[in-house]
């Protein structure tokens, strides 16, 4: 079975299936408009921060994914030695790489623990472009959610669950739209670029066997050549021979 590259919120599984080094989006947290916000004014600056649900450990969410406890807590771990070291920058939107793109950055995360198997967290929205935007939307009411994205493997149960593997590294949390209409926007622009991926890989597969088969029929044509001169060669001595 071919692996796939990237698990978008809303993926279909099938029982038995095995994703490997595999981009998986998706592990709902809370909705940010619905967590506590405080906005304060630093130098003339108004700043926003949030805390809330950012993930459960567990239990199946609505994009049919289970995190295990230990698995996250070992992740929680690492991040939270990451947010001691300067912070955890999480992106308006999900991208479709494992890359933390700074030019994307519209929030900064600056507080994890537990409660329970909820995991729970804090952030400042950042004075960045993308910062801009998010505040923008939280104010004018638009939902916005927090959403994991994480780099690993995992494997679907019998009843159509992906169950997250040992393998799995938390990278962020990112803002994203509603998932209902988000997951299908990026579907179309993750499917378009898989299928023009595809097709190019197919056209580069039939040149090298059109280039193969071309060299074929250029070897049988120089050995034909040299046959036909050796042939005509012995066939020379033997009439000298006469």
């Amino acid at each position: 079975m071919r692996n796939a590259r990237l698990l978008l919120e809303h993926t279909n599984f099938s029982h038995g299936e095995f994703y490997e080094d595999t981009l998986i989006l998706g592990g709902c947290g809370g909705i940010i408009n619905e967590m506590e916000l405080h906005e304060s004014s630093n130098s003339g600056r108004s700043l926003m921060s949030f805390r809330g649900k950012f993930q459960e450990a567990d239990a199946v969410n609505k994009n049919k994914r289970l995190y295990p406890r230990a698995i996250l807590e070992n992740n929680t771990k690492r991040l939270i030695n990451t947010i001691k070291d300067g912070g955890l920058i999480g992106e308006l939107d999900h991208p479709t790489d494992s890359i933390i793109h700074f030019k994307e950055a519209s929030h900064k995360i600056t507080k994890l623990w537990w409660d329970g198997n909820i995991l729970m967290g804090e952030g400042i929205i950042l004075n960045t472009p993308c910062g801009k935007i998010l505040q923008g939307l939280i104010n004018s009411d638009v939902r916005i959610g927090i959403s994991s994205r994480g780099v690993g493997n995992g494997k679907v149960n019998e009843d159509g669950i992906l169950v997250i593997g040992e393998s799995y590294k938390l990278i962020t949390f990112d803002a994203v739209a509603d998932p209902s209409t988000h997951a299908a926007f990026q579907e179309k622009v993750v499917k378009r670029e898989w299928e023009i991926k595809d097709k190019t890989d197919e056209t580069e597969v039939s040149t090298v066997k059109n280039e193969t088969r071309s060299i074929d029929m250029v070897n049988k044509d120089l050995l034909l050549a040299c046959l036909g001169g050796v042939i005509k060669k012995q066939a020379k001595k033997l009439s000298e021979v006469k």
